[in-house]
């Protein structure tokens, strides 16, 4: 069954460095359909290592969660303080072989919890318009579209897509 934890170990982040590599191969050959010069996706988006992972999402304020199938690493969604008022959440995948199997949601749900009890009142996403099953579970959890929260190159901004999502009332 599906578990949800956050990395910790050097095991986690290697696990999770795993699957980050796993999407930047999608990532480059997706862009490159788009006209969109795969190193630079590399050079823009990926490239971490789990030292690096460790470095960025094992600080105060961040965090990596990592879903487990019965064991095996399937997916992962981290989240960084993108300012005062806001998280923004970067890595989001799951592995193919896991997919329609609710990891996706269970990964939302852990990093909506994470950030609420932080009491941050929105979360923002950027994502990619041919990353379609991230953006259904993004809208799934009342993520809107909107305008940029951060500049990208023009070589790349015919893909980008900017999603928010406002803390619910009470």
């Amino acid at each position: 069954m599906i578990s949800v934890s956050i990395a910790k170990s050097a095991e986690d982040f290697e696990a999770a460095a795993t699957l980050c590599r796993a999407l930047a191969e999608w990532d480059v050959a997706m862009a490159a359909t788009h006209g969109v010069d795969p190193q630079l996706v590399m050079d823009l988006y990926h490239g971490e290592t789990a030292a690096s992972l460790a470095r960025r999402y094992a600080q105060p304020g961040t965090g990596m969660l990592l879903a487990s199938w019965d064991g095996q690493p399937a997916g992962c969604l981290a989240f960084s303080v993108f300012d005062d008022t806001a998280d923004e959440l970067h890595r989001f995948y799951v592995n193919p072989a896991f997919r329609r199997k609710g990891m996706g949601g269970a990964l939302m749900r852990a990093v909506i919890h994470a950030v609420e009890t932080r009491r941050k009142s929105t979360l923002l996403a950027h994502t990619t318009i041919y990353m379609t099953d991230a953006i259904a579970i993004y809208r799934a959890f009342d993520f809107d579209f909107c305008p940029p929260f951060r500049e990208v190159p023009k070589a790349v901004g015919h893909t980008e897509i900017f999603l928010k999502r406002d803390a619910k009332p009470g």
